[in-house]
């Protein structure tokens, strides 16, 4: 019998389709197998039944680029092309069988491409192996989309072939629910050849985690890197991911990159990214080493790594979504082996401790079982399968006949105008190396000019400018976008406002604007707050009013009666009082401002008695060593994985730490749902429930009250800790008993409605952390990932409960200068953000950082951070408000205006500090900020003049302050007051 296998340089290549296929060829030498080489070398070594046949392009695709008709469809060219170019490289030959496989659709072409060129053969078998419209749906780079013309290519070549024939019972019963076709189930025990297993050979070493394959998303990659996140770090030497990159269809993005980033995100220096190996690599370097394969799958239509290493004996770790999981559940019902449900990573994790804290016994067990087990081959011989009778749609195959005899008749001409094409081109080749390199660059330049000249121009500031930095970049571009200010202005102001339509056009053309545009900022936040204001948004009108007061630093346009009036109406009353104090014209504005901080310390000075709706309670000791507090609101559905993967804590497993779950009210189910999660799940909790809903900072200050644990933590069920995260964290506060807090890194991450991984979004990295870091950037310091001590809320009171967003910052602003604390370099906390329905946008925290954070920063605030502080605690502050970084970012930022109150302080409290020096500039460089941010005398060349001038200051300042012990990075852009509280509020329009 001869084969015409339709695939490739079988014998060069890494994959599980030219695995398949060698170990078919190998497994069946009674039958001469022929097929494709590109790379692989004649004189390469391979069975004596396999024959080499040299690919040949004889047909291209450009001759069919301007080829226009209805039908064939234009999606079917290149399977039309291959499939001419396969024909044509064995044209004349005679098989018994051809076989391709499903993951190219040539299937769709080549019956009547093979016709054409006088190839003799009796049956078309489609190798089922699983759809590239799968792995494009589930891989990194479309966000679950993929083109529905592959998909029709797919179907088509499904139904057009005589026989279909697969090693997957899982993938063969998905087809047959599309097509009423017959299909044949071929044993993979008939064609793979599998080794012996035996015992690892490096006993006296812990183990490796492996995961090996393409790293194509649908074979769990990700998952592997989390969960060697998640399991300690002392169980297993080293983790790595063995295997070819996948790319986007432009081969420009791989997921290499993408799974770096997440590996640097979380342990950089404990999983290595390596190369694909052979498979005498693998079994020799791997499956025969003491080590533990991971083949996580969401969906592989079989997996045929998951038999080569478990035959091997390696203990193998493979997801649910692997059609190899119901082979070996049905032929090995007893086989050790570790399933992952993709959809709840974390359950197989006390297993994977189990095995790895017992390798050696599991890989004896593991090896007996196989060493016994004998299995029945079940199912047809390729033989028998290739011989099986035709079964195809016959109105299917006479369309792609006709679409393929249309193509094909077009040969002639299309390679006629091909070499016309070719002449032309050569002469106009040709005539183009007669002209001079200076003649082209002048045509080209003259062309650009003439297409789009304010392109042009931004092109040629960016080359001069191309070896200086990004902060740089901006400020051209802003430069440019200021000439065309005015003339943008007066389209908008000159919109209609009759109606609501026309109203809320408006609003959305002054959003669009402010989006682009970083120059004169306060005319358009005013007339945004001028426009909500006619469509009833007041608190949103008053928050941006209040906006151009901190922009201006005083009420520069008397706003503030007004934004006095809605903030009391609106329940903001201590807001209202802030902004007087901060804003007001009054004589006695430092006072306001420091009786303001210093009542917040005293109002919050004692906790409150609680009551309760119910509490279940069920604790079992008087007291323990750490208090997880949650507070729960419509947590219902993210209550189960919260408290699952909380049960990884290694001090909940030791018995020493207690979870508080205070229900605040909440119309959801949680409570029924806690119950039906601890029936599995022993852990002490205790479960508050108060019968109105409050705020989170009451419930915090609850978990307080019912806490018996002198550290404690805070988290949402949108949040989580790696589970050796509060015995690392409460070490550190053992140590040193004056240390009072205590913060990892934590990561930010999206995920889907089972809280399974998505993406990473960021980092909140503490790396360089000091204490003054905090008041430039409040995410210095904050809960998820932290420990603190409780006897912080003896010394200077609980939380304010009257805060509804901004609770969090107010305490931290209060209590930070009388603690010490610090961070840890090392990523223990995790953000999930799931995909909730969007909720309306409300500018509550931004109100509310009035007295939480930005009245810490005036100069009574810094008064009351500082004034019992040693001095060069305040100059190092000084010289890090010129450069610092934020905790969620890479690049450098500045904050001048909390400089200049810093260095207002310094002169009054420390006159001989040579800061002193600096203050002027910094004031310069406030001045020609806030400049920027409102023009009052607007012509058409001011916005841009300023730019220039603004940036000409702030050179001058720089060079300055270069003897600063910082060097500053003064670039506008990268100042404060355009990365907080700098974006737009959208409403519903």
């Amino acid at each position: 019998m001869k084969v015409l296998i339709v695939d490739f340089d079988l014998f060069n290549k890494i994959g599980g389709g030219q695995t398949f296929y060698r170990s078919l060829i190998e497994k069946n030498p009674q039958i001469d197998f022929y097929y494709f080489i590109v790379s692989e070398r004649l004189e390469s070594t391979r069975p004596s039944n396999a024959h080499p046949i040299v690919y040949r392009e004889r047909y291209h695709l450009a001759d069919y680029v301007k080829f226009l008709d209805l039908t064939p469809p234009k999606w079917i060219y290149r399977a039309f092309i291959l499939a001419s170019n396969i024909a044509a490289s064995v044209a004349g030959q005679r098989f018994d069988v051809v076989d391709l496989p499903d993951y190219e659709q040539v299937g769709t072409m080549l019956r009547p491409a093979l016709r054409h060129h006088k190839v003799d053969f009796e049956h078309l078998a489609l190798s089922m192996h699983g759809n590239i419209s799968t792995s494009i749906q589930m891989d990194w780079f479309y966000g679950g989309k993929v083109d529905q013309t592959l998909i029709w290519q797919e179907k088509i070549q499904y139904s057009v072939v005589d026989i279909r024939y697969g090693i997957s019972q899982t993938y063969l019963d998905e087809w047959r629910e599309v097509f009423d076709l017959k299909s044949c189930y071929l044993n993979p025990l008939s064609v793979i050849s599998l080794p012996k297993p035996k015992l690892a050979t490096n006993l006296d070493e812990l183990p490796d985690l492996n995961f090996v394959g393409r790293t194509e998303r649908r074979k769990g990659p990700d998952i592997f890197v989390d969960l060697a996140w998640w399991l300690p770090s002392s169980k297993f030497k080293t983790a790595n991911i063995i295997g070819p990159d996948s790319f986007d269809y432009k081969g420009e993005l791989g997921s290499g990159l993408l799974l770096y980033q997440m590996v640097n995100n979380r342990i950089k220096d404990e999983i290595k990214l390596l190369p694909s190996m052979s498979h005498e690599q693998l079994y020799e370097q791997v499956f025969s080493r003491k080590s533990v394969t991971f083949l996580p799958s969401k969906y592989d239509t079989f997996n045929l790594t998951a038999l080569e290493s478990l035959f091997s004996g390696c203990p193998t770790v493979i997801g649910t979504g692997a059609g190899v999981v119901r082979f070996l559940q049905e032929i090995y019902p007893n086989l050790p082996l570790i399933i992952i449900d993709p959809n709840d990573i974390y359950s197989c994790i006390p297993s994977l401790i189990a095995l790895l804290d017992n390798y050696d016994n599991y890989r004896y067990q593991l090896v007996e079982y196989l060493s016994q087990a004998k299995p029945e081959i079940s199912g047809l011989s390729v033989e028998a399968i290739y011989e099986s009778q035709p079964a195809y749609d016959k109105s299917m195959r006479r369309e792609t006949e006709t679409w393929y005899s249309k193509l094909i008749k077009l040969q002639d001409e299309r390679r006629f105008l091909a070499t016309t094409n070719y002449i032309k081109k050569d002469i106009v080749r040709n005539l183009k190396k007669q002209i001079s390199p200076e003649i082209k660059r002048g045509l080209k330049n003259i062309k650009s000019w003439r297409i789009n000249p304010q392109k042009f121009l931004k092109e040629k500031v960016k080359a001069i400018l191309s070896k200086d930095n990004y902060e740089n970049l901006k400020i051209v571009d802003q430069g440019l976008k200021a000439l065309s200010l005015v003339d943008s202005y007066q389209y908008i102001f000159n919109l209609g406002e009759g109606n609501q339509k026309e109203l809320a056009g408006k609003v959305s053309s002054c959003w669009n604007f402010a989006s682009e545009h970083r120059i004169d900022r306060v005319r358009i936040w005013r007339e945004i707050a001028r426009l909500e204001m006619l469509q009833g948004n007041d608190i949103v009108a008053a928050t941006y009013q209040i906006r151009c007061m901190r922009s201006l630093g005083y009420d520069y346009f008397n706003d503030l009666p007004n934004v006095v009036s809605i903030l009391q109406a609106n329940g903001f009353n201590r807001e209202a009082l802030a902004a007087e104090a901060m804003y007001g014209n009054f004589p006695d504005q430092y006072e306001r401002c420091q009786a303001m901080i210093n009542q917040a310390l005293a109002d919050n000075k004692f906790n409150q008695k609680w009551e309760y709706e119910f509490l279940d309670d069920r604790r079992t000791s008087s007291s323990y060593r750490v208090s997880i507090i949650v507070s729960l609101y419509n947590a219902a559905a993210k209550l189960p994985l919260f408290l699952q993967t909380l049960k990884l804590q290694t001090l909940i497993q030791a018995g020493v730490a207690e979870v508080i779950l205070v229900d605040s009210g909440s119309p959801g189910d949680e409570y029924r749902v806690f119950k039906q999660v601890m029936e599995s799940l022993d852990i002490p909790i205790v479960y508050a429930r108060c019968a109105e809903r409050e705020t989170i900072q009451s419930a915090w200050n609850r978990g307080i009250d019912l806490a018996r644990s002198p550290y404690l933590t805070f988290l949402g069920v949108d949040e989580t800790i790696l589970p050796e995260c509060l015995e690392i964290l409460a070490a550190e506060l053992d140590v040193d008993p004056t240390l009072d807090w205590v913060q990892a890194n934590s990561l930010v991450t999206n995920v889907d409605q089972h809280g399974s991984w998505m993406s990473d979004v960021m980092v909140y990295d503490r790396r360089g952390y000091q204490q003054h870091l905090v008041y430039l950037e409040t995410c210095y310091l904050s809960w998820v990932g932290a420990l603190y001590r409780r006897s912080i809320h003896d010394r200077f009171g609980f939380y304010d409960a009257t805060f509804r967003a901004a609770g969090d910052t107010e305490f931290k602003s209060r209590i930070l200068p009388f603690i010490k604390t610090k961070a840890i370099p090392q990523t223990l906390g995790v953000f999930r953000n799931y995909p909730d329905e969007r909720t309306t946008q409300h500018p509550r925290a931004e109100i509310e950082d009035l007295r939480a954070w930005y009245l810490h920063r005036t100069l009574a605030g810094v008064e009351y951070a500082f004034g019992n502080h040693d001095p060069q605690e305040v100059e190092e502050l000084f010289y890090s408000c010129l450069k610092y970084r934020k905790s969620y970012c890479q690049h450098w930022s500045t904050d001048v205006e909390y400089a200049y109150n810093v260095g207002c302080f310094i002169q009054q409290k420390f006159p001989d500090s040579q800061i002193i020096k600096y203050l002027p500039g910094t004031k310069s460089l406030l001045d020609v900020y806030r400049a920027l941010d409102w023009l009052p005398q607007l012509s058409k060349l001011l916005p841009v003049n300023t730019v220039i001038r603004t940036n000409r200051v702030i050179k001058e300042i720089e060079q300055q302050h270069q003897n600063i012990t910082l060097t500053p990075m003064y670039k506008i852009f990268n100042d404060n007051r355009h990365e907080q509280h700098a974006f737009l509020w959208f409403t519903e329009v």
